[in-house]
C-alpha cells in the first residue's frame, strides 16, 4: 500500500468532514429575527415662513425592526425574499421653546442575495419601504405617508439556524432620508 495514496485519501475525509457544516449553514427555510440599533433623519423643509423654524434637520435616534423571510440556498449565491416593520424612533429638535418630533415606521419588501463564505454570509439587498410619518409641533401633529426605494447592504455570522446580523439600510424618500444602522439575531427554520 503506498503511503502517499493513504495520506490523500486520509486529507480528502478530513476535508469533507471540516467543510461539511459549512455546507450546511445555508439551508433553505423560513427565519425570523429582529435587530436594533441608530436610525438618522435628514429632512429638508425649506422656508416655512415661520420664523426661527429650520431649513433641516440631520438627527439620530434609537431604532429597532422586526423581520421574516425565506431563504434559497443555491449553488453559488443565496437568493431570498424579507419583509418587516421598522421603528426609527422619533428624533426631536428644539424650535422657539417647543420640541418638534418626527416619527417615522414603515413597512417593508426586500430582495435579498447574499454569499456565504465559511460561516460567515455577506449580502445585498433591494426593497420597498411603505411608510408613515408624524410631525408633531407646537401642539399639533400632521401625518404624511408614502413608498420609496431602499437599498441595504450587511453581514451575518452563525452556527446552525441561529445567526448574528449586521446592517446598513438607506431610504431615499421625497424631502428625506432615513437611514439605520442596526445589529441583530435571526433563527432560521430547517
Amino acid at each position: 500500500m503506498n503511503i502517499n495514496s493513504s495520506f490523500s485519501r486520509l486529507a480528502g475525509v478530513a476535508l469533507a468532514i471540516w467543510l461539511t457544516p459549512f455546507a450546511a449553514m445555508a439551508d433553505s427555510g423560513f427565519y425570523i429575527g429582529g435587530a436594533a440599533g441608530a436610525a438618522t433623519v435628514e429632512a429638508n423643509f425649506g422656508d416655512t415662513g415661520i420664523p426661527g423654524f429650520p431649513a433641516s434637520i440631520d438627527e439620530d435616534d434609537t431604532a429597532y425592526k422586526f423581520f421574516a423571510g425565506y431563504n434559497f440556498d443555491l449553488p453559488v449565491i443565496d437568493l431570498g425574499i424579507e419583509a418587516g416593520y421598522v421603528d426609527f424612533g422619533a428624533p426631536e429638535i428644539n424650535v422657539l421653546g417647543d420640541q418638534f418630533e418626527l416619527d417615522p415606521t414603515g413597512i417593508n419588501v426586500w430582495g435579498i442575495a447574499s454569499l456565504g463564505l465559511g460561516p460567515v454570509d455577506v449580502h445585498a439587498k433591494v426593497g420597498y419601504l411603505a411608510w408613515d410619518v408624524d410631525a408633531t409641533a407646537f401642539g399639533q401633529t400632521e401625518s404624511d405617508d408614502g413608498s420609496d426605494l431602499g437599498y441595504g447592504v450587511g453581514l451575518s455570522f452563525g452556527l446552525a439556524g441561529i445567526r448574528i446580523r449586521g446592517e446598513y439600510e438607506l431610504y431615499d424618500l421625497d424631502d428625506a432620508d432615513l437611514s439605520m444602522l442596526s445589529i441583530g439575531i435571526l433563527y432560521q427554520f430547517n
